[in-house]
């Protein structure tokens, strides 16, 4: 669906020259856009900027917090097939799958009352089991932080990058979920969120996957 960011960059940087510090920016997709474009969109609300400062070359990306779309179901069959191996869980066709991904330990979620935290996702969990035909999964890319989260979560590894290469092809603050219904329709908020918010998008699905695009 997207472009790998660190092949994007390796292509950019075989046309910058040599020395040169040159700044770009890109959109959700990861496609260059202009500084106008960028800085068009000015509520927090919906987006946040992203910079990536390296040797030659400053990258900014405007995230979008919230994301809507369509998977084809080929790569809806792949994602649940995996899913079903790395969690020895069944995924049957009729759920929705919950997919608390964890990017890794940054500055968002090192800090703050982990007491507090496990306590929010302790009740989630009580209200999630509660929900049918719902697979709930909490993924991570590097476990360095997870512990912090409680004994209550059941960490699987995105093994083969499936879900960051699908959904999250960047590191976003606090860590995302995403959430596809059984016809490959998604809703993705990246970076810092409400875990008890999930609850709500679930029970009022109709809405949540409303106004999809295919990709």
């Amino acid at each position: 669906m997207k472009t790998n960011l660190l092949t994007y960059f390796i292509c950019l940087f075989s046309i910058i020259t040599f020395g040169q510090k040159k700044e770009i920016y890109l959109n959700d997709d990861l496609i260059k856009i202009s500084k106008p474009e960028f800085n068009k969109e000015t509520d927090d609300h919906k987006s946040y900027n992203m910079k990536f400062d390296l040797d030659t070359l400053i990258v900014n990306v405007k995230v979008q917090r919230i994301k809507k779309g369509k998977i084809s179901k080929t790569k809806l069959d792949s994602i649940r097939t995996e899913l079903s191996s790395i969690s020895n869980q069944s995924v049957p066709e009729n759920n929705i799958l919950i997919l608390n991904y964890y990017h890794g330990l940054d500055w968002c979620n090192s800090t703050g009352d982990k007491s507090y935290v496990r306590g929010k996702y302790k009740n989630y969990l009580r209200k999630i089991k509660k929900l049918k035909n719902v697979n709930q999964f909490f993924m991570y890319k590097s476990p360095e932080g997870t512990a912090e989260y409680g004994k209550q979560l059941n960490w699987i590894k995105d093994e083969f990058g499936i879900i960051e290469k699908t959904f999250l092809p960047i590191h976003y603050p606090c860590g995302s979920y995403v959430l596809i219904d059984e016809n490959g329709n998604f809703y993705i908020q990246k970076g810092e969120y409400n875990i008890e918010n999930i609850i709500g998008l679930i029970k009022n699905k109709k809405k949540t996957f409303a106004n999809t695009v295919y990709n």
